[in-house]
């Protein structure tokens, strides 16, 4: 007997599961390769680090604007759908490449991609809420990571092999993954959310939201901070390895596969012995080790030695992310859930485009071993920090909407 896509099978995840999460790591792939073709194609054209950072700072401002709007459809809408749709927008922003990879077709397809990557990301979250039962929220959350690990790696991989042999193809190709993206997630029916009451219900669920909000505020201030600092490593990569240590593009390629072949590491261990169950001071503790690791990056001459230090900053980050992505995914309520996790997304990764722009300019003017050591110096009063905020957040009773 056949099981239907509303079924569970034997690991505890609907096959709908893996048929959209297949389809969002085909959209990662393509998303991670473009990125970094081209950030190395801007460098090693325009000579500027500055205009290469400017992507990184499209991107998250693009995915923060735009996730309250793409929220507040994922509480409306059929989620399936807006999946599906999010594959044809990010078709439409490769397409653009076509006509010339100049900066603005570059950058421009940046924007369009980002969008649809954004709605494609966070309608499978709320895909995973709807369809994934509770108890196996942690189970889906670590396959998802894993995956997208996956997604990342193989898209660093396609994107630093086709900057050596496929230059002239590479935007056939992000077209052709994306295509299949598309076949992999056509939609299903699915009872959409609609509430009574018109403006006065949206008002409630605008308070709803922001008392979950406010329940969380020290942890969101937090990752706010963190976040900004952290933005760093994806603003000065491609110039360490470019105008820094220059060498082969090879070194570059295995320095950006090397953070999530961390990650897929990590994530196992996310779920075995003793981090299977909530420590939240082992996370705490956990922030603490991104200062040295970065450190190790300002005072680095050896490309190798970056190499292995990406794959430790990977190997630490699913211990962090995964007990509290499953966490706010059991407290958040079905009706409101797009809102909150955008509007946490929008806290949270607020800094990211601001930082981005500042450590774009900050190049301009100073080392980047320099701004990299007073990154890795900041890091350690906010790891601090993290261990009285991050224990109080997961004993914190969240408030349900009346």
């Amino acid at each position: 007997m056949e099981l239907s896509e509303d079924k569970e099978n034997k690991a505890g995840l609907p096959p709908l599961f893996y048929r959209f999460m297949f389809s969002r790591v085909l959209t990662g792939i393509s998303i991670s390769s473009f990125i970094l073709f081209f950030m190395w194609d801007i460098v090693s054209r325009y000579h500027s680090v500055f205009l290469a950072g400017m992507m990184i700072t499209i991107y998250v401002a693009v995915a923060l604007l735009l996730s309250f709007p793409i929220g507040h459809l994922i509480d409306r809408l059929n989620n399936t759908t807006l999946n599906f749709l999010s594959s044809a927008v990010i078709l439409g922003g490769f397409a653009v490449l076509i006509t010339g990879g100049n900066i603005f077709s570059i950058y421009a397809a940046t924007a369009i991609s980002v969008f649809g990557q954004t709605m494609k990301l966070d309608s499978f979250s709320a895909i995973i809420k709807k369809h994934v039962q509770e108890g196996s929220f942690k189970k889906a959350n670590s396959f998802s990571f894993a995956a997208n690990s996956a997604s990342s790696l193989l898209g660093t991989l396609i994107g630093g092999f086709s900057i050596v042999y496929l230059q002239g193809y590479f935007v056939y190709l992000l077209l052709a993954i994306t295509a299949i993206s598309i076949f992999l997630s056509l939609p299903i029916a699915e009872k959409a959310y609609k509430p009574k009451g018109g403006g006065r219900a949206v008002l409630g669920e605008m308070k709803a939201v922001g008392s979950f909000v406010w329940s969380m505020a020290g942890i969101l201030i937090l990752a706010f901070f963190l976040n900004g600092l952290l933005i760093s490593l994806d603003t000065y990569s491609s110039g360490i390895f470019n105008l820094v240590l220059k060498p082969s593009p090879i070194y570059y390629t295995a320095f950006n596969m090397c953070v999530p072949l961390g990650m897929m590491t990590g994530t196992p261990i996310a779920n075995m012995g003793f981090f299977k169950r909530e420590r939240p001071m082992t996370i705490a503790v956990m922030m603490l080790v991104f200062s040295p690791l970065i450190l190790i990056l300002a005072l680095s001459r050896s490309p190798i030695v970056d190499v292995l230090d990406a794959f430790a900053i990977g190997l630490v980050l699913p211990v962090i992310n995964i007990p509290i992505t499953t966490r706010l995914m059991r407290a958040v309520p079905h009706e409101i859930y797009g809102k909150v996790m955008a509007f946490l997304k929008i806290f949270t990764g607020g800094a990211s485009p601001v930082m981005g722009s500042v450590f774009s300019t900050m190049a301009l003017f100073l080392s980047i071993p320099l701004v990299l050591f007073w990154v890795a110096v900041l890091v350690v009063p906010l790891a601090i920090y993290s261990m009285r905020i991050v224990p109080r957040f997961f004993r914190f009773n969240i408030p349900q909407p009346k």
